[in-house]
């Protein structure tokens, strides 16, 4: 597994919303991390960045949240334009576990910053999201990663093989993920969102790395190899 896979991975782990310690969740979270529609999932996000100014745990929740939307608007946008994987360190950002796409959009190199800087933004938002949790917040929750996930293919759907415990299997072999996750149940506590803001931070350099740079003639020159259908030049 590639150190970005393993950081991935971890993070998806890491990314749950919490609830204080001996208290019932917000409902909102529960809502969360189990939608199976992202306008379920949106909405659940919304009311929790609302209550997070006056309720950690909700704050927490967001903060989660805007990291797994983070990933989403990456996977959506690599899928829209029919990204094919190439399984290389050289490029940790696209390892992904992205599905085919047989009628893939057009790509020009202004898109491809744009999915990247949507997806610095979005992390930004959720490292300064988790960093406005109280340290002394009491954080407790048991969540079922087979549960949890993101709309890879932008169907609107969150289905089985799109869940947090998919793509996890997923990395290490490369390919789409599949449904057929087992059960997979963690607990998390305060420390584990300082986790979880540093895997934004650590994402959130790499995508500045690539907009720091004028990599037009590379994205000229190479990117048919990432997009083969995106009617880019060869």
């Amino acid at each position: 597994m590639t150190r970005f896979s393993s950081l991935l991975t971890s993070a998806l782990i890491l990314l749950l919303p919490m609830s204080s310690a001996g208290a019932a969740a917000p409902e909102a979270a529960t809502a969360l991390f189990g939608a199976k529609t992202v306008a379920e999932r949106n909405s659940a996000l919304v009311e929790l960045e609302a209550a997070a100014p006056s309720d950690p745990s909700s704050a927490y929740a967001a903060g989660a949240g805007q990291f797994f939307t983070a990933l989403e608007i990456l996977a959506g946008g690599l899928h829209r334009h029919g990204f094919e994987s190439p399984q290389s360190f050289m490029l940790p950002l696209m390892r992904l576990p992205v599905p085919d796409n047989p009628n893939p959009e057009p790509l020009t190199y202004d898109d491809f910053r744009a999915i990247l800087v949507a997806f610095r933004d979005r992390l930004q938002k959720s490292a300064a999201t988790l960093g406005s949790v109280p340290t002394d917040a009491g954080i407790g929750m048991e969540v079922d990663l087979t549960r949890l996930g993101i709309d890879l293919n932008e169907d609107g759907q969150i289905a089985p093989d799109e869940s947090a415990a998919a793509i996890m299997a997923s990395l290490p072999r490369g390919g789409a993920p599949d449904a057929a996750a087992p059960a997979l149940t963690f607990r998390f506590d305060r420390a584990d969102g300082y986790w979880l803001q540093g895997y934004a931070e650590f994402l959130m350099a790499q995508a500045d790395f690539w907009l720091a740079h004028d990599f037009r003639n590379t994205f000229d020159g190479s990117f048919h190899m990432l997009f083969p259908r995106a009617k880019l030049p060869l």
